[in-house]
């Protein structure tokens, strides 16, 4: 089997780093594809499993006092920044503020306090340290200062200056939205994307155009044969040359794992033709290539870029009898494509793959001749001012029409019974039989099926940070109570900002299999409990929201209700002694006050066998008239302020289980010290340090099994 040489490295790296299950179905396919191997095949595969032992440890970085850091990446967002580079032999980021110094091809003193990277906080969200062990990165710093600076010495120093100097020129010339794909395009760097254009080219499957791919690098060797031919050389000096300026280009683009398996396929591929060989088996040439590349950067293997890039390579070559069009290509590049990205996508849209075809032929013949043409003479700009108006149209009613469908979380489990349901589908296809769709449609139905008949009533606290978002399901319903909110500079221009509920709520409910939501009740109208609605309604239906019938501040309501109207999304008025749904109890407010916090919508809740009582920031004198009911789980009030959650309510209510919805290292000191003392003896859970915490069959547990430290 061609495949055989990636094989026993990426066992050794799975075992070695602690994956052991992931070894283990690695080992399944080793021992299958094992046999009738070549004796040189078996040497050179060991061989390049024990590079990995060669690899040393990176040294551990402990920050606080000046190190020497070497800037391979600079990337701004209004006032803060984020640093990448290498120090004593260990690649890490720095993030700070206001960080005037360093950049790109520099070496500057700095100082900084060490910080971790962040685990998975919510179902759907961003795993920090699953991006930084697949990245290579080893430490991570905040509050950061630069001193002073100095060029890095050597070539790549010379390099990193070269292509800054570049994008800036870029940055300061074209128009924003063409510098940003000027910049991805020829120089592979994405710091100018914004958060809409990210998210329109995720959920549209096209975010792999928006880097230096294997089609890049494809155009690049054609372009330059082409353009050689008329010059008198020997066939042998053009394909030096060739190889010299496809390597110079990769480095150029930083060599990420597409770039670096595209480029190193291809100097292999020319090389060879230099000896009179030519490649008959490619699966055999791009197994080595993925080998070569883990023995070098073992941490690959963890790098979505280089999964992707190497899996969908292989099914590209497997399925060339498959594809008779580019259309039939892109629907089952999305096929495999869902087999490794169903676990860290919340959404994907059913026009992906037409997508796929005409942005694509978009990009190859028009936007990257356009854009180079554009480099090298300014004046024809404009040129592309059509093209890219005209994508970003598209873009936009595409998002207004949602044509998404959601990518329920899996079990372990259902993630094999997809890839294996999937992958005998396309082998049925692969023998021209039809059945194979039957058998892919049936894999998908049974794992939504099976997805859905497990689900219980559960209530989850999302980590918002400092604010409230609680996914209430049961009885066949899903609401929502508050959706978060971050406070933004409006002087600080920000290229991407963090919306609490277009970037924790929304992927949540996808990966329950929800588009839309039966009801969202919104307990008052301070920012951290509405401040991420905008986001939300963008992205999810919301078919009702609740607002409590008395309001202290008439111009937010107003400002509020308008919003609403804005987004045709109906709005239910909401009192003391109203019953929304049986296992719904609303208990306050009864009349109206003259503080926002007492205004606060507080309710008892009953859902899969639990009783909740949640109180939004209701403050201890508005306690004192809550009805007194047995509950399971109590949500401090105010965040676990010590205005709230008083001692008498407390005892009363007799909760086993304590949330406190609060951010880490939140300014406000949340959870007040008195709050914790009226808790001893109760199990308390946090977002800061569990994470989201969910309450189902009758226990309530976080998402992270390790606390983190705040």
């Amino acid at each position: 089997m061609p495949i055989f040489p990636l094989l026993p490295i990426s066992v050794l790296i799975a075992c070695t780093q602690g994956f052991v299950l992931v070894g283990f179905v690695l080992f399944l396919f080793l021992l299958a594809t094992c046999r009738g191997q070549s004796v040189g095949t078996y040497i050179g595969a060991g061989c390049l499993a024990l590079i990995i032992f060669w690899h040393d440890e990176p040294p551990v970085i402990s920050g606080g006092e000046d190190v020497l850091f070497s800037i391979e990446s600079r990337r701004d967002n209004g006032r803060s920044v984020r640093l990448y580079g290498e120090t004593s032999g260990a690649n890490g980021v720095l993030v700070g503020r206001d960080v005037a110094l360093g950049r790109p091809g520099e070496t500057c003193l700095v100082t900084f306090e060490p910080d971790a990277f962040a685990p998975l906080r919510n179902v759907g969200g961003f795993d920090e340290m699953a991006w930084a062990t697949g990245a290579g990165l080893s430490f991570k710093g905040r509050q950061v200062t630069v001193h002073a600076c100095r060029p890095t010495a050597g070539v790549d120093g010379a390099m990193l200056r070269f292509k800054e100097r570049q994008l800036a020129r870029i940055e300061a010339t074209y128009r924003a939205d063409v510098a940003l794909y000027m910049e991805a395009l020829l120089f592979g760097e994405g710091r100018l994307l914004d958060e809409e254009t990210s998210f329109s080219y995720r959920v549209t499957g096209l975010l792999h155009l928006l880097v230096i791919s294997g089609s890049h690098i494809a155009m690049l060797v054609l372009a330059f044969k082409w353009l050689l031919v008329p010059f008198p050389f020997h066939r042998e000096t053009k394909m030096i040359l060739i190889v010299l300026i496809v390597t110079a280009f990769g480095w150029l683009t930083g060599f990420s794992p597409p770039v670096a398996r595209a480029v190193l396929v291809a100097d292999m591929v020319l090389i060879l033709s230099l000896f009179g060989y030519s490649v008959r088996d490619p699966m055999r040439l791009l197994s080595w290539c993925g080998a070569g590349l883990l023995a070098l950067q073992p941490y690959l293997l963890f790098n979505l870029g280089f999964q992707l890039t190497v899996g969908m390579t292989l099914f590209l070559i497997v399925t060339r009898a498959l594809w008779t069009n580019v259309l039939s290509l892109a629907i089952y590049a999305q096929w495999v494509g869902l087999i490794l990205l169903w676990h860290v996508q919340p959404v994907i849209s059913i026009a992906a793959p037409f997508y796929n075809v005409i942005v694509a032929i978009l990009f190859s013949w028009v936007m990257i001749p356009l854009g180079f043409l554009a480099y090298l003479v300014p004046l024809y700009e404009p040129l592309l001012h059509p093209v890219l108006d005209g994508l970003h149209g598209t873009f936009t009613l595409h998002n207004q029409v949602k044509p998404w469908l959601p990518l329920h979380e899996l079990t372990v489990w259902g993630s094999f019974l997809l890839a294996i349901g999937l992958w005998i589908g396309l082998l049925f296809l692969e023998r021209r039989q039809l059945i194979g769709w039957g058998v892919a449609l049936l894999t998908l139905s049974a794992v939504a099926l099976a997805s859905e008949l497990k689900e219980e009533g559960r209530v989850t606290f999302l980590d918002v940070g400092q604010g409230d978002a609680i996914v209430v399901e049961t009885h066949g319903l899903t609401g929502l109570i508050d959706v978060g909110g971050v406070y933004h500079d409006p002087s600080e221009k920000k290229r991407s900002t963090f919306d609490p509920g277009a970037d924790v709520v929304a992927p949540y409910l996808w990966k329950r299999g929800e588009r839309e939501i039966d009801f969202l009740l919104l307990t008052h109208a301070d920012h951290d409990h509405i401040g991420g609605l905008d986001g939300l309604l963008d992205l999810i239906q919301v078919k009702e929201v609740w607002l409590a019938a008395e309001a202290a501040d008439m111009e937010k309501r107003g400002e509020l209700l308008s919003k609403l109207a804005r987004k045709n999304v109906p709005v239910r008025f909401v009192r003391a002694g109203d019953r929304p749904y049986p296992w719904f109890w609303i208990v306050s407010p009864s009349e109206r006050k003259a503080d926002e916090n007492a205004n606060s919508v507080s309710a008892y809740l009953t859902v899969g066998g639990m009783t909740y009582l949640l109180t939004g920031d209701l403050p201890e004198a508005g306690e004192a008239a809550l009805p007194t009911v047995d509950v399971d789980v109590f949500k401090l009030g105010h965040h676990g302020s010590d205005t709230s959650s008083s001692e008498a309510l407390v005892n009363r209510i007799d909760p086993e289980w304590v949330v406190a919805s609060v951010g880490r290292n939140n300014r406000y000191g949340h959870p007040h010290p008195d709050v914790l003392a009226r808790l001893v003896g109760r199990r308390v859970l946090r977002t800061d340090e569990d994470g989201m915490i969910v309450c189902e069959r009758d226990a309530c547990r976080g998402i992270m099994e390790t606390k983190v430290s705040r």
